[in-house]
């Protein structure tokens, strides 16, 4: 099984590693996260770790693009500080985030290990019976989530969680729905701003 590594930091990439290599895993190590991106197709890995300390908004993306496009869901573990705020820790949850570790000791890899065996199938969390739109703000990289509410041929309209700031005519590069069936990556363009969202896939 092959782990991916992506840290800007040499000692933490090095101890995880090692770490991983004691699991049996055959270990990929990228400091910079856009070539990961990159090559994580081609990679296809079974488990990511991300230091999201070296990459506070980044790591969205990757795990968004993993989750979407690999065949293999693989299982992904955050490396974050300890005041990871719980609001990113629930965007993390929510885009189907094993957990977090907030070191590299003994006890954090120990931690790590059991993540990996114990989570058997870390799945982004969705409601059964609605629908979730997530998307990454074309501008600033900002993870955005909200609700589908109405789906005509290729247009969505959605309630976002939180305010946006998007204008007709914005063009969403990384986005995802997510349902009982399954994960779709889509690409979009904004149509509609008020009173929701409406977005046409392109």
């Amino acid at each position: 099984m092959k782990a991916l590594i992506v840290s800007d930091a040499q000692q933490e990439s090095l101890n995880i590693q090692t770490a991983l290599e004691q699991m049996g895993y055959d270990t990929i190590c990228y400091r910079w996260l856009l070539k990961a991106l990159d090559n994580v197709e081609e990679i296809q890995p079974h488990v990511i770790i991300i230091n999201a300390v070296d990459y506070p908004r980044h790591w969205k993306v990757l795990v968004q693009h993993s989750k979407c496009s690999l065949k293999n869901q693989p299982k992904v573990v955050l490396l974050t500080s300890p005041d990871f705020e719980d609001e990113e820790a629930e965007k993390a949850d929510l885009l189907g985030v094993c957990g977090c570790i907030t070191g590299i000791g003994q006890k954090h890899m120990d931690k790590l290990q059991q993540l990996l065996e114990e989570r058997k199938d870390c799945q982004p969390t969705t409601s059964t019976n609605e629908a979730k739109i997530l998307f990454i703000h074309p501008e600033d990289g900002t993870l955005y989530s909200g609700h589908l509410i109405q789906q005509h041929h290729d247009q969505y309209s959605m309630i976002p969680d939180r305010p946006v700031d998007l204008k007709a005519g914005d063009i969403i590069n990384d986005g995802s729905i997510k349902s009982e069936q399954g994960i779709r990556n889509i690409h979009a363009k904004v149509l509609e701003t008020e009173p929701k969202l409406l977005l046409s896939l392109t």
